[in-house]
């Protein structure tokens, strides 16, 4: 999915002579907490309602602030996977998007994304989940691709979290089986550490919920 068929088409951008009023008028109208300032389909960046409410009065003007603006966005044509890495970064609860000449087209909301990975076919698949943990030198998505495979599976979507001070991993998988215990003894056979593993009908239920909810934001 790339970005220019995300584009919200109800959200309108703000104007530099635009005051913080009229910025947090609109934000409440459509309930976000960003918006863009653009002028003459130039891309200026992003006002938030936290920033606004830290000026000496919201009867300011926005071209007041402009120096001290942020600018994150996106290309037109950019993939889903970076439209969430730059939301994420920047706290953001619409994302701006340019096209190749950097000319403004629109913003992609937070809930925009949700809907969109929320019907995305890994989410809605039935499947097993599995973590591993492992050391970043020894990450090998092929070789792990190959023993799930190897078992008649496929894998569903991944998502990885590590910590910059660490160096250690987890990658979490789900596979589009829900007998996953095979794979399981044949991946610890390759020596990888199993942390957690998770299918359907398992009784923690409540856990599989909530990593298909973090999944719905995170990776498709």
């Amino acid at each position: 999915m790339k970005a220019v068929k995300l584009i919200s088409s109800s959200i309108i951008s703000l104007l530099p002579d635009d005051d913080g009023n009229r910025a947090l008028e609109l934000m409440n109208l459509y309930r976000v907490n960003h918006l863009a300032v653009v002028k003459n389909d130039f891309y200026l960046g992003v006002v938030s309602d936290k920033e606004i409410n830290n000026w000496n009065s919201a009867d300011e003007y926005i071209e007041e602030h402009l120096p001290n603006l942020a600018s994150p966005h996106v290309i037109y044509n950019q993939h889903l996977f970076d439209i969430i890495e730059v939301l994420e970064k920047n706290n953001l609860s619409v994302v701006p998007v340019l096209d190749e000449n950097k000319q403004y087209k629109g913003v992609i909301t937070n809930r925009k994304l949700l809907y969109t990975i929320a019907n995305s076919a890994a989410i809605q698949s039935v499947g097993g989940v599995i973590v591993l943990q492992m050391n970043h030198n020894d990450y090998s998505l092929t070789e792990i691709s190959n023993i799930i495979e190897n078992n008649n599976a496929k894998i569903l979507s991944t998502y990885v979290t590590s910590t910059p001070e660490s160096t250690k991993m987890e990658l979490t998988i789900k596979i589009n089986k829900t007998e996953i215990t095979p794979i399981i003894k044949d991946l610890e056979r390759y020596e990888y550490s199993i942390i957690a593993s998770y299918k359907e009908d398992d009784e923690d239920v409540d856990f599989l919920e909530r990593y298909e909810q973090l999944m719905r934001f995170l990776n498709p």
